[in-house]
């Protein structure tokens, strides 16, 4: 039976010594630098101020969590957030001493054979890329009923988190994200990979000091893309659906409405590293504007406006964007894959130019997270809760592997779901959408998006 949070102070130390995180020579050690108090919680943070506990693991043993602070050679050291396939912790490896993040699936998805195969693929995925734009894969293990996948730690938040907290980006500091990105697609989709779902939340970056180009000050961040779970695996040369085992259905969509490419919409199997270059089209578009191409509406009245529309002119939305960086983002969007970019290299070369604006952009640096005075389970509840992490979740932010924790920006991981800088009101938004309602009949009976909506609208219920 859990404790209180207001755990007395051998409570704390007996869930402490319980849990394997301190032995008893540790605690006997510290006791003469613990305060003098009957109560858990100062004891607790006195021990998170000498760096024998996390504020997570120090929150957990508060509530009287005991068990559940290792995984293999991992000790858990902090609650990341979760994705539509379980939940991510960083950890550290007891030998090693490296940081990771460990994205662990939800037991009772494990059961279902689509779940296996999906979690299978993102590891033969993963591990097949060895980029500096793309997170790590380090292993896979399985350890009692849990599954998990051990990934690079990426100490900065995802490009969602940041333009939640930063925006506007430097018109070229959003071009070295996006060229960054497409030095990443470019090497995975020579390995015949392809994501299919480029997103803010997708896409980390990691803070510390790394070496860059000369032109560039060695603050800009490096970006890493992540989550290719979602990635069809096949071979350079070969067609697409004759890859069947891991070939998703043409009736289910891969991605995310906001950023998805129409013909990845239609048909998950039509998706090339053109659908990449639409859908980082549109997270450029975001960085620009503050918000997605298309915002507002439902899933069916995005999938049909990313078919049907021309997204609002860029400049118009940012002013300073010059003209040819706008045409360029245009381009990335247009409805016909072979109206954009032909590579994702190609892209990369393209935005060289707007890039040196980069060198005189502010260093992004992660947030603290402080340990605050009130302890409790992150936000949504315990992380090691029965109801979160599962199929149908929303998986905002499936990415979360090596993001800052959730709640150190005091955000949602969401990309739909907040109100974005510059977007319209509420009034003007149904008059707009109004319109691509009267657009969905005629796009499904066109068999634009029906089969595709469908299949995402029954894969997320």
């Amino acid at each position: 039976m859990a404790a209180s949070s207001r755990a007395d102070r051998e409570t704390f130390l007996a869930n402490v010594r319980r849990s394997g995180l301190l032995t008893k020579e540790q605690i006997a050690e510290t006791a003469v630098q613990l305060p003098s108090t009957e109560r858990g919680r100062p004891i607790a943070r006195a021990l998170v101020d000498l760096g024998l506990l996390t504020r997570f693991q120090a929150t957990q043993l508060l509530v009287g969590r005991t068990s559940g602070f290792f995984l293999g050679q991992y000790r858990i050291l902090d609650y990341l957030g979760q994705g539509g396939m379980g939940r991510v912790f960083k950890a550290e490896h007891r030998t090693l001493s490296r940081l990771v993040a460990l994205k662990v699936l939800a037991p009772r998805l494990l059961k279902t054979t689509r779940a296996q195969e999906l979690f299978l693929r993102e590891v033969r995925a993963a591990a097949r890329l060895l980029h500096p734009n793309i997170v790590t894969a380090f292993d896979a293990n399985q350890e009692g009923s849990r599954t998990y996948l051990v990934m690079e730690y990426v100490n900065g938040p995802n490009l969602h988190q940041l333009i939640r907290r930063q925006w506007p980006l430097p018109v070229g500091l959003a071009c070295e994200y996006v060229r960054q990105v497409a030095l990443g697609l470019h090497y995975a989709h020579l390995k015949g990979m392809v994501h299919r779902d480029i997103k803010p939340a997708n896409l980390l970056l990691q803070t510390e000091s790394f070496a860059m180009p000369r032109s560039l000050l060695e603050s800009v961040p490096v970006v890493k893309i992540s989550d290719f779970g979602v990635a069809r695996l096949t071979e350079p040369g070969s067609r697409g659906s004759e890859d069947g085992a891991a070939e998703a259905s043409g009736s289910t969509l891969m991605g995310t409405p906001d950023f998805v490419a129409p013909e990845q919409a239609s048909d998950a199997r039509k998706a090339d590293g053109r659908s990449d270059l639409y859908s980082l089209g549109c997270t450029f578009f975001y960085l620009l504007a503050g918000r997605p191409p298309f915002a507002g509406g439902n899933t069916l009245e995005k999938l049909v406006r990313h078919a049907t529309e021309e997204p609002p002119l860029l400049e118009r939305l940012r002013p300073e964007v010059p003209p040819p960086l706008a045409a360029l983002v245009r381009r990335l969007m247009a409805k016909r894959p072979e109206d954009r970019c032909s590579t994702a290299a190609e892209l990369a070369v393209a935005l060289e130019p707007f890039c040196r604006a980069a060198a005189l952009a502010e260093p992004v640096r992660p947030p603290s997270s402080p340990f605050m005075d009130s302890l409790g389970t992150p936000a949504g509840g315990s992380p090691w809760g029965s109801g979160a992490g599962e199929a149908g979740t929303p998986d905002d932010g499936s990415a979360l592997a090596g993001t800052v924790a959730k709640d150190a920006l005091g955000t949602s991981q969401g990309t739909t779901s907040l109100p974005l800088p510059n977007a319209p009101r509420r009034g003007r938004r149904r008059r707009r959408l109004g319109v691509s309602v009267a657009l969905v009949a005629a796009a499904v009976l066109a068999g634009l998006v029906a089969a595709g909506a469908a299949g995402w609208l029954l894969a997320h219920r």
